[in-house]
């Protein structure tokens, strides 16, 4: 049987993810990394289920994206930042990459 993240779920979890997004947008770019770290950890360990890294690859995509967004908004000048600028600034601020965390091995509940 494989395991799929319902689209219900990571639609209605990158909608609030965003706005919680924009509520650290003006926050030290140390501590908004730690925050989006945390959630990337967090759904990687929930849903990270045998069969479901294309869910968890897209949910990565989005949050990059999220991140992005909210850092052209800061000011002025990092409205012209693309993706090239945002690479430099992941290699320096890396955000975990998608992963299986649970196998089938481990017990059912």
């Amino acid at each position: 049987m494989k395991h799929k993240t319902e689209g219900k779920r990571l639609t209605r979890k990158l909608t609030a993810l965003r706005q919680d997004a924009w509520r650290l947008m003006h926050a030290p770019m140390a501590a908004q990394h730690r925050w989006f770290a945390a959630v990337l950890r967090g759904h990687y360990g929930y849903y990270g289920r045998p069969h479901n890294y294309p869910a968890l690859n897209g949910f990565h995509r989005q949050m990059r994206r999220i991140w992005l967004q909210c850092l052209r908004r800061r000011s002025q000048k990092s409205r012209r930042m693309g993706w090239s600028e945002f690479e430099t600034l992941t290699a320096r601020f890396p955000l975990p990459t998608p992963r299986i965390t649970r196998t089938w091995a481990q017990a059912r509940i």
